[in-house]
């Protein structure tokens, strides 16, 4: 066995402890989803389950890529909300001109790739990931605000129409792609070189660089998949309303970083698990729903939401200690 291939054994934390996190967090959504039940019978309606799945769906998708950064030891990146929001509304601009949704796409996600590379050569050379996300972030923003002059983009296309209302045996198109990404995620990384790699990385970036792996050329890998997955849900995003709006995406990097924290990824990087991270953002998506039915207002939401983060996280480490962490 190779040095690189043992020091990636030995970050991975026993498979009791991440079975015990797993069936802490999916506890936690059982509990929810039975207390939510008891006080309020419409809650456990279909159609508001299918409704909560998609919600999770928009944000989870997303917390598939923040779960690379967070793994490879980067933080969060802060343009997530902002990548997503560029991606639907560089999208509606491009068919407004004429181009057909699949070359649009394609050239939007090209856009996207660029984006996400930037972001991580620039972090990979030292740069704080926070402070560098942040500018993105922002200049993404601008760059929408000026080219569509603060206003939304109509969409007319039945193949859109579809994609964002569309379901398949009853789900809907998001949620079957959350499904996927889930599945390609927890693939990637723990039957990939590139997610062992990743994994290394972020346990200890010293000693992955000593031992010859290319410490940059994953970072850009990682900030690529995140800006991806951003994109596909500021497609799925303008799709569901037939329209890219240039507002409303100030909560996805908040419901994203939770879902990734719920999900016990360790902040400091070499842990995770895109399944934690799943369920977390249904967790999050549950909570929120509810939240709704009983028509609180967005200040209430948010602190109970931080609460439980904090509840969670904590219940995480308190659990770890015991188990010898």
């Amino acid at each position: 066995m190779s040095d690189s291939a043992m020091q990636i054994s030995q970050v991975h934390p026993p498979r009791s402890r991440r079975l015990l996190k797993l069936i802490l967090l999916g506890a936690a959504v059982v509990a929810l989803v039975a207390l939510g039940g008891w006080f309020n019978p419409a809650f456990l309606t279909p159609e508001n389950g299918l409704a909560i799945l998609r919600a999770a769906a928009m944000s989870g998708i997303v917390a598939m890529g923040a779960t690379f950064i967070t793994i490879s030891g980067r933080f969060f990146s802060l343009a997530l909300g902002q990548t997503a929001m560029f991606a639907g509304v560089f999208m509606a601009v491009l068919m407004a001109q004429g181009l057909p949704f699949g070359l649009a796409v394609a050239v939007m996600l090209l856009a996207v790739v660029a984006i996400g590379a930037v972001q991580g050569a620039i972090i990979s050379m030292g740069a704080n990931p926070i402070i560098t996300t942040l500018g993105a972030g922002a200049l993404l923003a601008g760059l929408a605000g000026l080219t569509t002059g603060g206003r939304n983009i109509a969409i007319e296309s039945a193949v859109v129409e579809w994609i964002g209302n569309g379901r398949i045996l009853g789900v809907p198109t998001q949620t079957w792609a959350f499904l996927v990404s889930v599945a390609v995620a927890w693939w990637v990384i723990n039957k990939t070189r590139f997610g062992r790699e990743t994994i290394l990385i972020g346990a200890n970036r010293a000693t992955a660089g000593a031992s010859g792996l290319n410490v940059s050329r994953i970072t850009i890998l990682v900030f690529i998949i995140a800006s991806l997955a951003a994109a596909m849900m500021g497609v799925f995003e303008a799709a569901q309303f037939s329209k890219a709006r240039v507002a409303g995406f100030g909560a996805v990097d908040f419901d994203v970083i939770a879902a990734v924290l719920i999900g016990g990824t360790a902040i400091q990087g070499g842990k995770g698990s895109p399944f934690r991270a799943a369920l977390g953002a249904v967790f999050i998506a549950t909570l929120q729903n509810y939240m709704l039915l009983l028509a609180w207002s967005s200040g209430v939401r948010t602190l109970i939401t931080g609460a439980f983060i904090v509840l969670i996280v904590a219940g995480f480490h308190i659990a770890g200690r015991r188990k010898g962490a």
